[in-house]
């Protein structure tokens, strides 16, 4: 690489590809783990609707296993957009690691 604009133009294709990839595997890692949440939450609000028909449980201890359980979700989602904006990072400083390793191999 003779200059700068051919650094950028060869860097550029590749950080494309690399973002690309990640934001991908970031995405796949946030569903999969939505998808964890909502089943298991599925799962045991079935069991409970079962143990109230049975009457092993009353309504008034059904809305307090309801409420745990939508607390339970609300922290999750808390943590999702502090998990998204610590994976989003992890992106960048990969990319930015890409470029100047790039710049410096275009140097030396």
């Amino acid at each position: 690489m003779s200059n700068l604009s051919d650094l950028i133009e060869t860097t550029g294709d590749e950080a494309k590809e690399i973002i690309k990839n990640s934001l991908l595997e970031l995405i796949e890692e946030a569903k999969s783990e939505a998808e964890t949440v909502v089943k298991e939450t599925g799962e045991k609000i079935e069991k409970w609707l079962v143990l109230e028909r049975k009457g092993e449980i009353d309504s008034d201890e059904l809305k307090a296993l309801l409420n745990t359980r939508r607390r339970v979700v609300l922290q999750f989602l808390n943590t999702q957009e502090v998990t998204a904006k610590a994976r989003l990072e992890k992106v960048t400083l990969g990319l930015i690691d890409f470029i100047v390793n790039k710049a410096l191999d275009s140097i030396l």
